[in-house]
């Protein structure tokens, strides 16, 4: 640390002890004191002459003092601004040198990395190499190992081929016989099951036609008995309609139309469209209000029918059920 400055009134009170003190040492005491009747004023006006040229000096040694305390403040602050200076561009200097040492280890490293790698994948090339030689050399063995039993494998499926072929021949030659033999009695049985199936097919072909005859009776009874059933109920749902219709103001008595109507197996109506309209489409609109307000509409109990009935189409003439 700087040694702290004194201050300028310090000095300027040093200098003022100073010149009293070579004032002092430097009157004449003896002629001071002696006796004298009257007092001379020279030496008091010489004493306030010294007394203005002490404070005259005190002020330009002051000024001095201060002159040179400015100048000493100015080269200190020029000192410490040099310093600082100084600081800072060994501080720069040190950092260059860090950077450029980390560089340095940097690049080090990375030349050691790189060195590092080259060596590996050098030795991974040479392990590459004596294992792709290896694997030739186990290929080459296996190969020729592979060779040595295919060829002992075709010997050995070439003696079993030929003694098969023998076998066969032999099996072949008895089969031939014993499908003679069986061939002669298959005749045989063929001509005496054929009769026989003539005869079976004859009777069979006698009843399916009575049975086919009775079913058609039976079939056009059913359909006749369907039809009038589904003529039955759509006479009830027109009815029905007709009961819940609302004639519109501006319809007459020669209009109709055709509805078609979806139903459920409990007769709730799930739709009606108006397949062929009137004319009037205020007639047609209360033609399927109708439709829908006289649901659920009858249906026949029969579930044969009932599916006819699923979606069905009828002319609503008013008047007309």
């Amino acid at each position: 640390m700087l040694r702290e400055r004194p201050r300028p009134f310090i000095y300027a009170l040093l200098v003022h002890i100073a010149l009293l003190a070579v004032l002092v040492f430097s009157l004449d005491w003896q002629s001071a004191i002696k006796p004298t009747t009257a007092r001379k004023k020279a030496p008091v006006q010489a004493v306030v002459v010294d007394a203005a040229k002490l404070d005259s000096e005190i002020q330009r040694q002051k000024q001095i003092e201060d002159k040179k305390q400015r100048e000493a403040q100015e080269q200190l602050k020029r000192l410490e601004e040099q310093a600082a200076e100084a600081q800072r561009k060994r501080k720069q200097e040190e950092q260059r040198l860090a950077e450029l040492q980390r560089k340095k280890q940097e690049e080090a490293k990375r030349q050691a990395e790189t060195e590092r790698k080259r060596k590996a994948e050098l030795a991974a090339k040479k392990k590459a190499e004596a294992e792709r030689k290896r694997q030739e050399e186990e290929k080459r063995k296996a190969e020729a190992e592979a060779e040595r039993k295919r060829q002992e494998e075709e010997k050995r499926k070439a003696e079993a081929e030929r003694k098969r072929q023998e076998e066969e021949k032999r099996k072949a030659e008895a089969e031939r016989k014993r499908q003679e033999e069986e061939k002669r009695k298959a005749e045989a049985e063929r001509k005496r099951k054929a009769e026989a199936e003539a005869r079976r097919k004859a009777a069979e072909q006698e009843m399916q036609a009575r049975l086919a005859a009775e079913q058609e009776r039976l079939a056009t009874q059913r359909r006749s008995a369907m039809q009038r059933m589904i003529d039955e109920y759509v006479v009830y749902i027109q009815e029905k309609v007709q009961r819940s219709w609302i004639r519109p103001p501006s319809s007459g008595s020669e209009l109709s139309c055709t509805v078609e109507v979806r139903l459920i197996p409990s007769g709730e109506v799930i739709d009606a469209t108006i397949v062929r309209g009137s004319g009037n489409p205020a007639f047609d609109r209360s033609v399927e209000a109708a439709v829908f307000k006289a649901s659920p509409l009858p249906v026949p109990p029969d579930p044969e029918v009932m599916e006819q009935f699923r979606s069905l189409r009828f002319e609503f003439k008013p008047g007309a059920a």
